[in-house]
């Protein structure tokens, strides 16, 4: 496993989302922005759950598509 891929690493990118989906919070997503949504939800959970089964590249896979996401919203929004 590679320092990317640790259970740390993976925690700290889960905290990270979790900030960046408090700028959304005043957003009402419609149609396919809120199925782009709904799926960022989706790997942030499914990160926690491979973090807690300790399948840590899964883990890390899941969290970074979830910010994939999430940024695409946040650009689409002018928030960066």
């Amino acid at each position: 496993m590679n320092d990317l891929e640790s259970a740390e690493k993976i925690a700290i990118d889960i905290e990270k989302l979790e900030r960046n989906l408090k700028q959304v919070d005043h957003i009402t997503f419609e149609g396919s922005e809120k199925e782009v949504y709904d799926r960022a939800i989706d790997y942030k959970n499914d990160s926690k759950y491979y973090l807690e089964k300790e399948d840590m590249r899964t883990a890390f896979g899941c969290i970074e598509y979830s910010h994939g996401l999430l940024d695409a919203l946040r650009m689409i929004h002018g928030l960066i």
